[in-house]
């Protein structure tokens, strides 16, 4: 499971933070800027980049929120930005796919009319712990690795850390500003502007602070779940009192009570 991270304070925010990063993109011509540097293609034109999209396949489905959605005429994108590397990475990558074509398919599309899928995971450090700067993921047939699936999707792990590797300046420069906020291209200097604009602007602040307060509860819900995990363990395991398992956790007394008499009850 995905680690909840306390936001930062607003005007600390970089454009290597997820917020940040998808009020950045959401302009038409940075989203497509940033597009064409990673994946090295022309586009023409993108539709609205929506920032912090949530997609659903069915009411009891699990969810998912994307940095950054976008597409054109033939290529649906999901870029993600990942200031820590977390073990399930590589399963989200296929879950974000998945749910994309689905996403598509509930919309009256056919199996023949699904685009191109896209995603981007651009990372600041290396999740693969091979020393590459990019690892770019095809299927293809084990037998004969000439031989493509031609499904038409593809993933791409960007480690920034490796910035220094990669060929292409403007590519590389873009990861080494992403990881040390130091713009030195057009681009990078085009984001950094968009930050500062957005970070002037109350109603952005505003949608922040909703934001903030959305997570925080999130992030006191983990901890008291949490808490009740450890409590629930160390009851199993019968080798402490109750008082010293409330002062480990932090629950009340009466909430440790509670959960002793449900533990008995199911042994």
């Amino acid at each position: 499971m995905e680690k909840i991270i306390k936001p930062k304070p607003f005007k600390q925010l970089r454009c290597s933070d997820n917020y940040m990063f998808a009020k950045v993109m959401e302009d038409e011509e940075t989203c497509r800027k940033v597009l064409e540097v990673l994946l090295d293609i022309k586009i023409d034109r993108l539709t609205y980049p929506e920032p912090e999209k949530s997609l659903f396949t069915g009411p009891d489905a699990k969810g998912v929120r994307l940095d950054v959605h976008t597409s054109d005429d033939n290529r649906d994108f999901d870029i993600e930005i990942q200031t820590t590397v977390y073990s399930e990475l590589r399963e989200r990558s296929r879950y974000y796919q998945d749910i994309m074509d689905l996403d598509y398919l509930q919309k009256g599309h056919r199996y023949s009319e699904l685009k191109d899928n896209i995603v981007i995971f651009i990372c600041l450090d290396d999740l693969f712990k091979k020393g590459l700067p990019v690892y770019t993921f095809e299927n293809i047939c084990r037998e004969n690795n000439s031989i493509k699936l031609q499904d038409r999707t593809m993933k791409v792990f960007y480690n920034c850390s490796k910035w220094k590797d990669i060929e292409s300046k403007e590519k590389s420069e873009l990861l080494k500003f992403l990881l040390t906020d130091k713009p030195e291209t057009d681009l990078c200097k085009r984001l950094k502007e968009r930050e500062a604009k957005i970070k002037m602007t109350a109603r952005e602040y505003k949608e922040y602070m909703d934001y903030c307060d959305l997570v925080d509860s999130s992030y006191e819900q983990g901890k008291e779940e949490n808490a009740l995990a450890i409590a629930i363990n160390m009851l199993k395991k019968n080798k402490l009192e109750l008082q010293d398992i409330a002062e480990y956790t932090g629950l009340s007394p009466e909430k440790v009570n509670e959960l002793a008499e449900s533990v008995k009850c199911k042994t």
